[in-house]
């Protein structure tokens, strides 16, 4: 048949009679954009944000406008909805102008290829599409240590050095579902434990967060998502209340250090399974207040919104190892000095945790304690949680002793201590 301008004329006019030529431009894709005020989102500042609104097969996906004091926002009663702008805001209007004028070039691109927002996302954020992961961890690696925070500084770094023999060049855009599998399986064939691919993969995440919040990188697509961190079971380790009772009881000549190593372990267990850095961090004059010891933990101190106080009762044990130290100190333990730098303090207490983990072995050995050449500083804490829970101490008391956010926290800590207890339920079958 040929496709006369009569023919044109009859499909336009008259569809019904040639149902195999227009059912077609049904199907017919198309993509749209309008400058929008999102009134189901409020701001903190009790405004809602201005957005770039694109439809793409009747599907909708938000972009928030920018300027330099941050988020373009507005009060519904100083929005004209149908023009897509304030009704008096010269400055704000060029802005989004400038915004619009930006989507409608990068939509044209489009024209004669197909549309897709990630696509879309590429052209149009392009200043972003040159920013490489590992310079940016760099950056936040140098942030932490000025602020001291050398913990968080390493665990990037460790981050930052098996994302580079993975692929040393990764930008964000990379970043999707398969990037993070392939980077999963990559840390698995080397030989990394399911715990450290966790902390490795979470640690990426947050740098990506980071990097949105800060608009190094702009992306409505968050791939982590759809991607499960997995995490391993760690075996938690702990003492019987019994094996702890014989540490508390030694009583033979040995070293100084060697007595300074007992005094931590004991001392941890004692006082709600503290760990040792804020143990080094105790001073006479502004933490021991009468029969109290009263401290912050510094794990949590930077990320609670409330400082919580720590207040543990100095019980006959508990003074029978501070009178062995001396009060004209500042600090109550011998492990820092006044003004030492922040990393010294790290690798000051890193240092002493290796001399009591060394010192207890050799002592429980002594004491012929099960598992003795496995026995770390850190099973004072375990062994406090759980000698509490088989004495029958609610969840919620715990998780208040050892200064957890949460009972789900607690919960998840102490699920694994008891393994030997549950094996035993099988002589009761017989």
């Amino acid at each position: 048949m040929a496709f006369s301008i009569f023919t044109y004329y009859k499909v336009i006019c008259f569809p019904f009679c040639f149902p195999q030529v227009y059912l077609p431009m049904a199907h017919i894709k198309k993509t749209s954009f309008k400058i929008a005020l999102r009134k189901d989102k409020t701001l903190s500042n009790g405004f809602h944000p201005v957005c770039l609104r694109i439809i793409h097969n009747r599907k909708p996906r938000y972009y928030g406008l920018k300027y330099e004091e941050g988020t373009i926002s507005s009060a519904p009663n100083k929005w004209n909805s149908e023009i897509g702008r304030f009704n008096r805001n010269r400055e704000l209007n060029q802005k989004i102008e400038f915004y619009e004028l930006k989507a409608r070039n990068v939509l044209r691109e489009f024209e004669n290829k197909d549309f897709s927002f990630q696509a879309f996302e590429r052209s149009y954020f392009k200043q972003y599409d040159n920013t490489k992961i590992i310079p940016y961890i760099d950056k936040l690696i140098e942030k932490f240590k000025s602020e001291n925070r050398h913990g968080n500084a390493q665990v990037y770094k460790d981050t930052k050095n098996r994302l580079k023999e993975f692929h040393e060049k990764a930008k964000f855009e990379h970043v999707d579902l398969k990037f993070l599998e392939s980077f999963q399986k990559y840390l698995l064939d080397k030989g990394n434990s399911t715990n450290s691919i966790s902390i490795y993969l979470r640690t990426l995440r947050a740098t990506y967060n980071k990097a949105i919040a800060e608009d190094v990188f702009s992306s409505s697509e968050f791939p982590f998502k759809k991607f499960k961190i997995k995490t391993g079971n760690t075996v938690k380790r702990s003492l019987s209340k019994s094996d702890m009772i014989k540490f508390i009881n030694y009583e033979a000549e040995i070293p100084e250090r060697k007595q300074r190593s007992l005094d931590y372990f004991t001392f941890s267990y004692l006082c709600r399974g503290m760990n040792l850095k804020d143990m080094a961090l105790l001073k006479w004059d502004e933490n021991i207040m009468g029969d109290r010891i009263i401290y912050i933990r510094t794990k949590t101190a930077n990320t609670r919104a409330k400082t919580e106080h720590h207040i543990i009762k100095i019980e006959s044990e508990i003074k029978n190892i501070l009178n062995r130290y001396s009060s004209d100190r500042e600090y109550v333990f011998p492990i820092l000095e006044t003004g030492l730098p922040a990393l010294t303090i790290r690798y000051r207490i890193l240092s002493t945790l290796k001399h009591i983990s060394k010192d207890i072995r050799e002592i429980a050995k002594e004491l012929k304690i099960n598992q003795a050449d496995k026995i770390t500083h850190y099973w004072a804490r375990h062994t406090y949680a759980t000698t509490l829970k088989r004495s029958g101490i609610s969840t919620a008391i715990i998780s208040e002793a050892l200064g957890h956010s949460s009972e789900a926290t607690t919960k998840a800590y102490l699920d694994k201590f008891e393994q030997t207890e549950i094996d035993g339920t099988f002589k009761h079958l017989l």
